[in-house]
């Protein structure tokens, strides 16, 4: 099994212990449930964009990039 299984098998385990968290503080499980399916589709639109892995390269706007003229 590939290492991204092994991490995906994660998951399930983690929402329900998020799901049970919210619950135990007073949040209705359905409601909870819910928001997380709608956050979820939300980012799921808005990671589409942005690959796997993508490392930001840093900026060159601090005072050592500058070449001296």
């Amino acid at each position: 099994m590939s290492d991204n299984q092994n991490i995906l098998k994660e998951v399930k385990p983690s929402l329900h212990a998020l799901i049970d968290e919210l619950v135990a503080k007073g949040a209705e499980r359905s409601a909870v449930i819910y928001m997380i399916e709608k956050e979820s589709a939300q980012l799921r639109d808005t990671m589409k964009e942005i690959p796997d892995h993508q490392i930001a390269e840093p900026s060159n706007d601090w005072p050592s990039a500058i070449k001296a003229q």
